[in-house]
């Protein structure tokens, strides 16, 4: 009864107070599991890219003799490991990295939050890359983009999917409002255009756009 007394003579701001503490707590919780879900999906899908890219020795080619070599244990265990491993995301279409920023991600088709969420993500309505247009990618500027803060004209940008390797060399670097149109358009020429929010230290929902445009090298 002393019990039940105590409890109901709480003041109101304690209550409060300890609402908000396990909101924090679980927001905190939610955050550190969304960015531990889309490590392992980076992680998963990198490597089922590496074998779903292998090309195999073109049927009456000459096979090079390759010296022997010490199974190593990574070498030993792969089969198990590959085993156990998720399966290959069937919208995982490729991989991007920019060397010079040590920026490296899986790409996915689509920018809904289910592909920012662990990758970055293609336009659907864009370009594929290699091809003549605008070949369009999204990504969050606080996770896989965040990078992008540091590049400059001039730098790489490669992109590897089932067709290929590409290489794109940056041009132009521009912050624009979040509805300009031009950051999607297609264009005659192949080109990577890549967006995310800006600025890249604003807290909550960026106002403006961060693109960065890069032409394909011959």
């Amino acid at each position: 009864m002393l019990v039940r007394l105590r409890l109901r003579q709480r003041h109101p701001v304690w209550w409060l107070s300890n609402l908000l503490l396990l909101g924090g707590v679980s927001a905190m919780l939610a955050s550190g599991w969304a960015l531990l879900d889309g490590r392992l999906y980076q992680a998963v899908q990198k490597r089922q890219l590496d074998i779903q890219f292998h090309r195999p020795v073109e049927p009456g080619a000459a096979i090079p003799a390759a010296a022997p070599h010490p199974v190593s244990q990574t070498d030993r265990w792969q089969p198990v490991l590959l085993s156990v491993l998720p399966k290959p995301d069937p919208l995982a279409i490729g991989e991007l990295t920019i060397p010079r920023l040590g920026l490296d991600v899986v790409m996915r088709e689509g920018v809904g939050d289910a592909s920012l969420r662990k990758a970055v993500g293609h336009l659907p309505s864009s370009a594929l890359p290699g091809a003549a247009g605008n070949f369009v990618v999204l990504g969050h500027r606080d996770t896989f983009f965040r990078p992008l803060r540091e590049i400059t004209r001039g730098d790489t940008i490669r992109v590897r999917v089932a067709d290929g390797s590409f290489v794109y060399k940056v041009e132009t670097i521009q912050v624009t409002e979040p509805n300009w149109p031009g950051a999607i358009e297609q264009t005659p020429e192949a080109v990577i255009t890549l967006i995310t929010c800006f600025p890249f230290e604003y807290l909550g929902p960026a106002p403006r756009r961060f693109i960065v445009r890069a032409r394909l090298e011959p």
